[in-house]
């Protein structure tokens, strides 16, 4: 018999036998700890969902994808869903999420449901069960009081629904296409029934209150026939007309008694053109499986989680990471073509191709750079392709924008300040293949343009001088260079030197034409959207210079934390995000760590709001994991504050997005791992991190004695490991070498 043994071999193969389970049963610890390490696990879209506290939204989008499919609740949101809110009015295609004036989107809002027909959304909008509510990455679901089940998953251009209706309720089953929502405001929509499974049209919607609009074509198709459709083009001129046009428009679709329960819908959006849409829900998604595409989506989600890599740290911390690095990556938008066809910004009736740039180029839209240039150099470390295709789609932005509409965007659209420097950020880290005469034309023009109007704009009017010159230094554009030179020097003309706080401190503040001013605190009336002590370190591209009118950074240095102490720093907002970073380059990097791990992980007080004081102070942690998730009346900014968060966790912000050159503050993970594009790893270890030990005792940079409180990009990308003790109380020795590195 082949397993017929002595008691020798016996005792031999059962040791043998043991061994093998031993090292299996190791091995088999080991595979499962690695896929214990889902990034997935850890992201809850229903954070910052709730109240004015964020201003995000639970449905699903692609990585910089052009559909965020979600939710309308019939509130008053940004972008269309309270957590709070108990009715839904459909599901919307188009957003901006942590957007404020209203959100900018909206639009093509589809329905289910059981009930007779009506044009009016708060007469088929109904209530829906809150239980029954969840989101994952990729995927949204709901059961709305009839009954009917909704879910909802997207691809980078078509929105895919599956609804799924009560078998007991064959009468009355409908889906209803309202073509005139828009959380700004319609301006023009068109609709064309073409048979009972596909219906085309397209929307031109506002998206600021400035005039401001994009226009997107859409393509319906169904799985299954409707029976009849009934549109619209006003509440009383109604009927089976399959052609309308108007802000005022749509298509109600009546449901066969005798149809499949389940009715499957793919929505394809274009800015190119009806044909163009319907080629997107056609090959985009080639087929009606909903559960491929939900799966497909959450597999590249989970690929671009998993770039940063945690090891250890608390669940809660995890959860705040992993979703605001999604936050970081809802914005901007993809805005070509599958084909590569687009309609630039400003060039509503002019067809360009992404291949006329280079063969790897994709065009993207959407943008608020007021609120979150600096988030693209987290961008740039992470998604170093996609930078690349940012940088250009900027310079097109430069090249294309004059001769044309002012107003037209493809897909929609906030504002462009700092697109300069967004530019100069991808082309000195190395990333930008790019038409530098085109750029450095389009630099020149914002700065000019720029109108400084108070203070705030002034000190901004510099930086956009500042980033000109940088190109023009590197054009040898000698002309240019001397008067660039002396624009971004400007900001030292608005600095009074005797200007004294409102408790009587001479400080010196930035003020119109450099005259003393009655009080610092008063909200709103020399800047925007805050007061002079928001402004009194936005000199980014020239720290040296300011601490020179101060008289030494060790006075900026008191100031600043005078600042602090006294709770006048306003998170809430962009202008200050760089605060609590400049003590790194005022001689004091324990105050970095300090202020920065406060900021992102403990309670603090905020007096201010975007425009004014809170009636009472706001006491609390800036970035928590329910539903509200920010602090009242903050709002993620298009990913603004999301991405401040992943920064500052990691231990590295870029303060001036001129320079290369990463702060270095208070990582609050035991271990963090960057896989970047490159293939090379960045790890960050924080050895006895916790809550109470978050100052910096000593560094390791790659086995070598580290004493630097910055890190340049390319250190960074070259990989390596970065090993910091942490400790309860400051090291002031650690960190001062090359103070004014920034």
């Amino acid at each position: 018999m082949i397993f017929q043994l002595n008691n020798e071999n016996r005792t031999f193969n059962i040791v043998f036998f043991l061994v093998v389970i031993f090292v299996l049963s190791c091995t088999s610890e080991i595979e499962t700890e690695k896929r214990r390490f889902d990034p997935m696990q850890y992201v809850d879209p229903f954070i910052c969902t709730e109240g004015d506290n964020g201003e995000l939204y639970p449905g699903p989008a692609y990585p910089f994808g052009m559909v965020h499919l979600s939710p309308e609740t019939d509130g008053k949101s940004h972008v269309g869903y309270n957590f709070e809110d108990e009715f839904i009015e459909g599901f919307s295609h188009l957003r901006i999420g942590g957007a404020g004036s209203r959100g900018k989107g909206g639009g093509i809002l589809l329905k289910p449901g059981i009930g007779k027909f009506t044009t009016k959304i708060n007469e088929f909008q109904e209530r829906y069960d809150k239980q029954s509510e969840n989101a994952s990455l990729g995927y949204y679901t709901l059961t709305l009081e009839s009954g009917v089940k909704a879910e909802l998953t997207v691809s980078e251009r078509v929105g895919f629904h599956r609804y799924t209706f009560p078998e007991e309720k064959k009468d009355d089953r409908y889906i209803v296409l309202e073509l005139s929502h828009s959380y700004v405001g319609m301006q023009d929509a068109s609709l064309n029934v073409h048979n009972n499974q596909k219906i085309t049209g397209m929307i031109q919607a506002q998206h600021n209150n400035n005039g401001g609009y994009h226009k997107i074509y859409f393509a319906l198709l169904f799985d299954q026939p409707f029976e009849s459709a009934t549109s619209w083009d006003s509440s009383e001129n109604y009927g089976d007309v399959t052609r309308r046009n108007g802000d005022n428009i749509g298509v109600w679709l009546k449901m066969p008694k005798d149809s499949e329960n389940k009715v499957l819908i793919k929505v394809g959006l274009s800015p190119v053109s009806e044909e163009q849409a319907l080629v997107e829900a056609t090959t985009e998604i080639n087929d009606w499986d909903f559960d491929r595409v939900r799966n497909e989506l959450a597999s590249v989600w989970r690929e671009k989680l998993s770039k940063i890599e945690v090891v250890g740290g608390s669940d809660e911390f995890k959860t705040l990471l992993y979703t605001h690095l999604y936050h970081s990556y809802l914005v901007p938008n993809i805005a070509s073509a599958s084909n590569g066809d687009y309609r630039a910004a400003n060039q509503p009736d002019s067809l360009f191709n992404t291949k006329t740039t280079s063969d790897d180029f994709t065009y993207y839209g959407t943008w608020s750079l007021w609120d979150d240039f600096r988030k693209y150099s987290l961008v740039s470390m992470l998604e170093t392709q996609t930078m690349k295709n940012i940088a250009q789609s900027l310079v097109d932005y430069y090249k294309h924008r004059d001769n044309g509409d002012p107003n037209y965007w493809p897909t929609p659209n906030i504002r462009m300040e700092f697109a300069s420097h967004v530019i100069m950020d991808s082309y000195n880290k190395g990333i930008a293949d790019i038409d530098l005469e085109v750029a450095f034309k389009g630099m020149q023009e914002d700065y000019a343009r720029y109108e400084a109007y108070n203070v705030s704009v002034t000190l901004e009017k510099a930086y956009h001088a500042a980033a000109a010159l940088k190109l023009a230094q590197k054009l040898g554009k000698v002309n240019e260079v001397k008067a660039l030179e002396r624009a971004a020097n400007a900001y030292k003309n608005m600095w009074s030197a005797e200007q004294t706080d409102d408790q009587g401190n001479v400080r010196g503040f930035f003020t119109p034409d450099g005259q003393k001013v009655p009080s610092v605190e008063d909200f709103e009336k020399y800047v925007y959207e805050g007061n002079l002590w928001h402004y009194r370190w936005w000199v980014l591209h020239d720290i040296q210079g300011l601490a020179e009118l101060r008289g030494g950074h060790d006075k900026l240095a008191d100031d600043l934390e005078y600042f602090f102490e006294n709770d006048f720093y306003m998170h809430l907002n962009e202008p200050d995000f760089h605060y609590p970073f400049l003590f790194n380059v005022h001689g004091k990097p324990y105050l970095t760590q300090k202020w920065a791990r406060t900021f992102t992980t403990k309670e603090v007080k905020q007096l201010y709001h975007n425009h004014g004081y809170f009636e009472e102070p706001v006491v609390g942690r800036i970035y928590r994991t329910d539903t509200k998730g920010y602090i009242k009346s903050m709002d993620d900014d298009a990913g603004a504050m999301s991405s401040w968060f992943v920064m500052s966790a990691m231990g590295l912000f870029q303060m001036d997005m001129l320079s290369t050159v990463y702060q270095i503050g208070s990582p609050i993970f035991p271990e963090m791992i960057l896989h970047l594009d490159n293939g090379n790893d960045f790890k960050i270890v924080a050895n006895n991190v916790s809550e109470d030990n978050y100052y910096i005792q000593s560094a390791i940079f790659n086995g070598k004695e580290f004493n630097k409180s910055w890190l340049d990009y390319k250190t960074i990308m070259n990989g390596g490991k970065l090993e910091f003790e942490m400790g309860p109380k400051p090291n002031k020795a650690w960190g001062v070498d090359s103070l004014q590195a920034k």
